[in-house]
């Protein structure tokens, strides 16, 4: 019994993890991309992002989120990961595969120049 009690608990702390995960970035997605507490966390990413198509776009935060991942496993092995980091690009990569999911290919480089916060680019449109 006890054995089963701990995994239900455990099934719903996981549940509870990525239902937490998903509210967090779709707290991100209904402010949008010109608020500030948006740009502050994605900017730097997003103006790297520039001129690429949405499908380079994912692939290259796939690339960063791996490669970060990977650098904090060893950081945490040394006993200083830090998360932060991980976070954004996780974020990044739903927001990103929701956009390609919803078809917002042509709005990609207007969203990303409106985090980076670029008027130039925002008034071409």
């Amino acid at each position: 019994m006890a054995a089963a009690l701990a995994q239900i608990n455990a099934t719903f702390d996981e549940a509870a993890a990525v239902n937490a995960f998903k509210l967090r970035v779709e707290r991100q997605l209904s402010r949008g991309p010109s608020h500030p507490a948006v740009r502050a966390r994605y900017a730097g990413r997003a103006a790297l992002l520039q001129g690429r198509s949405l499908d380079a776009a994912i692939a290259l935060v796939e690339r960063w989120w791996r490669d970060e991942r990977r650098a904090f496993l060893i950081a945490s092995a040394l006993g200083r990961g830090v998360r932060l980091p991980l976070d954004v690009l996780k974020e990044l990569r739903l927001i990103l595969r929701l956009m390609r999911f919803q078809r917002m290919q042509a709005q990609f480089p207007t969203i990303v120049a409106a985090v980076c916060d670029e008027p130039t680019a925002l008034a071409a449109e």
